[in-house]
């Protein structure tokens, strides 16, 4: 138990959000913390001449004073600081910044008085959310959207043969096959060179530059032009620098779509091209309703953080935008960035970050407030049905769920947190206008 601490506290509204808190801690009280410190060090003391917790107490002081009051300063700081906090109920967000302004030096008779500054919640004023108004965008799938699936599909499964025919010279829409090899201030990289890649002029699946520089050439032709990269393109060896590529065109090829029907319906491990359309056309449907969720979820919290300006503590934001890093970084890696690429990427990016962090910071406290005010609370029976979701999702029973999350208290947090969040968001959505577009 630490000793009792006597002080005065002055609190002073620096902003809405930003408290400052001037402490002067009594002398006793200080005194009281550092005899503590020296009787805990004399227990376990050793001095040359003298059995350990039998060091006379000058000697402790003599030797040990100067460490004790370097302890017992942050621990006075520390209890005061959250004393205070306790006293005039204020709920700080963070860790305090601390100015020291005299008695650091905790001689005896001494105050010690220090300027703690910190924020706090913002006090949110909700605005009528009747009269918030936001759009769901349209899950109906139309008969052109069903004709170009339709037509995606035979594309990805097209068969590009020998156009002998074509002889050239080669235009925007022609297939070709191409080997090439290039060069950077006359060396050559692996990542510059192909064999044998089919390129369809026109579509950008390879930079606009050098799809144009095949433009013009003819069966059987090689050809060498230039090509300058982006100076942020992803390589960082290939930013900013011209190549020179060396092309030669092998062949022309052509585009062969097969016919839908029951033949090319098996592909799909389905019987008719019947049934192969209704697939298309539920897969569709699906995607659309995710789609029109996740737009419609986007909106709302567009809205909401538009009609709720207030001002969001700083140290959240941080803490936000720490996670946003981590969660880039994570999916970087796995496509293969470097570890300077996405030490670049998220330096170009921490204006649009920060912004994003402070979006999703915002709606969370006004979730938050919502809740409270209109009592949304998450019951056993409404993570019992979550359970039971999850658990048909990965074929598993609801109990055995259940048992997974309760051995590991932050995804319970967490599944809490988000069957609360989807409980605020159903109220708001019953209460917002909704135009679908």
């Amino acid at each position: 138990m630490p000793p009792m601490i006597n002080f005065e506290c002055k609190v002073t509204n620096t902003s809405p959000i930003r408290r400052e808190l001037t402490i002067s801690v009594e002398p006793d009280s200080i005194q009281k913390y550092i005899s503590k410190g020296l009787n805990t060090v004399q227990k376990t003391a050793k001095l040359k001449g003298f059995r350990p917790g039998k060091v006379p107490m000058t000697l402790i002081k003599q030797y040990y004073l100067g460490d004790v009051k370097s302890d017992v300063f942050s621990k006075v700081v520390r209890d005061s600081y959250l004393k205070a906090l306790e006293d005039n109920k204020i709920a700080a967000v963070g860790m305090p910044e601390i100015e020291p302004q005299s008695g650091v030096s905790m001689n005896e008779g001494e105050k010690l008085t220090f300027v703690a500054r910190f924020e706090v919640y913002p006090q949110i004023e909700l605005s009528d959310l009747k009269k918030i108004k936001i759009t769901k965008p349209s899950v109906e799938v139309k008969e052109e959207d069903i004709e170009k699936s339709m037509e995606n599909l035979r594309n990805n499964h097209a068969e590009t043969l020998p156009d002998s025919d074509n002889k050239g010279p080669a235009k925007t829409g022609d297939f070709v096959e191409i080997t090439f090899k290039g060069l950077v201030d006359g060396e050559g990289m692996t990542e510059l060179n192909g064999e044998n890649r089919l390129v369809e002029i026109g579509t950008k699946s390879y930079m606009e530059e050098f799809e144009n520089g095949i433009i013009g050439m003819k069966k059987g032709e090689e050809k060498t032009f230039p090509v300058t990269f982006a100076k942020d393109f992803t390589e960082p060896k290939l930013a900013g620098k011209t190549v020179d590529f060396t092309v030669t065109l092998h062949e022309f090829k052509k585009k062969t779509l097969p016919l839908v029907d029951d033949e090319f319906a098996k592909r799909f491990k389905l019987e008719t091209a019947k049934e192969l359309r209704e697939k298309i056309v539920e897969t569709m449907k699906e995607d659309r309703e995710k789609e029109s969720k996740n737009d419609l979820r986007e909106n709302l919290f567009k809205a909401l953080a538009e009609k709720h300006p207030f001002e969001v503590p700083t140290s959240l934001v941080t803490t936000q935008m720490e996670y946003l890093d981590k969660e880039n970084t994570e999916y970087l890696k796995r496509n293969g960035f470097t570890p300077k690429m996405i030490q670049d990427y998220l330096e170009k990016n921490q204006t649009q970050m920060k912004e994003r962090a402070e979006t999703q910071v915002r709606v969370a406290l006004i979730l938050d407030k919502i809740a409270q005010e209109n009592d949304i609370k998450v019951k056993d029976a409404d993570l019992d049905r979550e359970f039971a979701k999850i658990g048909e999702s990965m074929k598993l029973g609801a109990e055995q769920i259940r048992e997974v999350y309760k051995s590991d208290e932050n995804a319970m947090r967490q599944i809490r947190y988000r069957v609360k969040e989807d409980q605020t968001l159903d109220y708001i959505l019953s209460q917002v206008q909704v135009t679908v577009a």
